[in-house]
């Protein structure tokens, strides 16, 4: 045994202290009395990397030190479990809402970046059973340009049972008070601020809304929906969007110096197009088909017998039917995926430390991503499988309930200061507040001006400061300089 030793560690002595070296690694050997202290060392120096990095810089400086206590170490460290990657939250629960207005979903999307004409937001009312989108530009966020928005499509298409918005509940009161005046029965739900899960449907639109091209409303309304398995237009107006391309060729390449025509003057071959969309549309929709047309009319909307505007109901019905259908069988599917998953969830008890997504609009690109909070309430609803929790942090107790969904589990971590919080003190703080004082988070107030920046109305000449750079967004001015 002791060959063995001499043979695997030596013994070096620095400055009258004796250090075990491995001699096969000339590293350092680290004693179990000094191994925290190490391994926090290599963790600081890797900037709260993950166990990784943190493990490679162990292995270059120290010799003896095992991988699993990295593990351990790792899930303890209060910094890097609050900075951590946050895995996809689970599959949340489904909305059943069947029947075109049954409810809508209404989101602001920011559009300061291609700001048009004094337009910098994009209101986008969505309806959850067709999947049919409005969008709206709007000059500012106001709740009277979004009610007069909302209100416009209440008065063409009716009001619908259900609005629903996560906009902050100070703004969904002025639209209340724009809109319950006329639609006394209207219920509107206002859902979490900055948590996009609560309305998903149109917040997954939105990105699709930023991304696309051309036409977008159209565009949307014109793709088949996963969830229905057909078009929103379909759903709606019971028939597909006209784009009858060859009939416009034909017209083009016969009046190409003429941009209006006249129907009298339409010569026989565009007549025969006419007709024979007409004898299409007809024997699509009824089985019971006539040589008497009505006379052909340049707009796809031709003049339809008695007969045909039965078939056309019909038709209108089935689309709803299976579209419906297929609505319920995928809510079923959700809904199995949610149980599943909640089934998965652990269960937290009172005083567990645990963590909530901070949103990036409420935060710095350098502070933490995720809140560290303490649980003082458990609230169980409808069953024992889905409870609520009320949670608490060094700030102050949220005001909302959250469910396990959106907890992260920091159970392993120290938390010192939460562990041995008295929450009695505590008052009560909204989520949002509670977010930006954690981070430290101060919303800049930039010029936008776009002359001199010599009257009050600048924030910046008011506080007889000079612009910074993030100000007037690339237009000229003669007080900008960098702070």
């Amino acid at each position: 045994m002791a060959h063995l030793v001499t043979k695997t560690f030596k013994i070096i002595e620095i400055k009258s202290i004796e250090l075990v070296y491995d001699i096969k690694k000339n590293l350092p050997l680290i004693t179990f009395k000094n191994l925290y202290e190490k391994i926090k060392e290599c963790h600081v120096a890797v900037g709260h990397s993950d166990r990784d990095k943190t493990w490679s810089e162990v292995k270059r400086r120290y010799a003896g030190i095992p991988q699993q206590a990295i593990d351990i170490y790792i899930r303890m460290c209060d910094a890097y479990q609050t900075r951590r990657s946050i895995l996809k939250p689970a599959c949340g629960k489904p909305i059943l809402s069947v029947g075109f207005l049954t409810r809508l979903q209404v989101d602001l999307i920011d559009m300061h970046s291609v700001e048009h004409n004094g337009f910098k937001f994009i209101i986008h009312v969505k309806n959850h059973f067709t999947k049919f989108s409005w969008l709206f530009a709007l000059p500012s966020k106001e709740a009277n340009n979004v009610a007069t928005h909302l209100r416009n499509i209440f008065y063409t298409f009716g009001p619908p049972k259900i609005l629903q918005s996560d906009n902050g509940k100070e703004c969904v009161a002025k639209i209340i008070l724009e809109l319950k005046s006329t639609w006394s029965n209207l219920i509107i739900i206002n859902g979490r601020p900055s948590h996009p899960q609560s309305q998903g449907l149109v917040e997954r639109a939105n990105t699709v809304v930023q991304k696309m091209l051309g036409p977008v409303m159209l565009a949307i309304n014109n793709c088949v929906s996963q969830s229905t398995q057909n078009a929103p237009y379909e759903m709606v107006f019971g028939q597909s969007v006209h784009t009858n391309d060859e009939f416009w060729l034909e017209v083009h390449k016969q009046y190409s110096n003429s941009l209006i025509i006249n129907e009298g003057e339409l010569p026989e071959s565009i007549c025969q197009i006419l007709s024979l969309n007409h004898g299409e549309l007809t024997t699509k929709d009824s089985s019971n088909t006539t040589d008497d047309f009505p006379i052909p009319l340049l707009s796809s909307d031709t003049c339809l017998t008695n007969t045909t505007d039965n078939t056309t109901q019909s038709s209108h019905k089935r689309i709803r039917d299976e579209a419906e259908k297929c609505y319920i069988l995928t809510a079923e599917r959700q809904y199995k995926n949610y149980q599943v998953s909640v089934k998965k969830q652990k269960k937290f008890q009172i005083n567990d430390i645990v963590g909530l997504k901070i949103s990036e609009v409420d935060r710095t690109n350098t502070s933490a991503s995720i809140l560290p909070c303490k649980i003082v309430d458990v609230l169980t609803k409808e069953d024992s499988l889905y409870l609520q929790y009320k949670l608490a942090t060094l700030d102050g107790i949220i005001n909302d309930w959250f469910s396990s969904v959106d907890i992260i589990d920091l159970s392993e971590t120290l938390s010192a200061e939460l562990r041995q919080l008295d929450t009695k003190k505590l008052s009560n703080v909204t989520f949002i507040q509670v977010c930006q004082i954690f981070s430290n988070f101060k919303s800049t107030d930039t010029c936008k001006c776009t002359g001199s920046c010599d009257i009050n109305r600048c924030p910046y000449t008011k506080r007889s400061i000079l612009c910074c750079s993030k100000c007037h967004r690339g237009k000229c001015s003669d007080r900008k300089n960098i702070n």
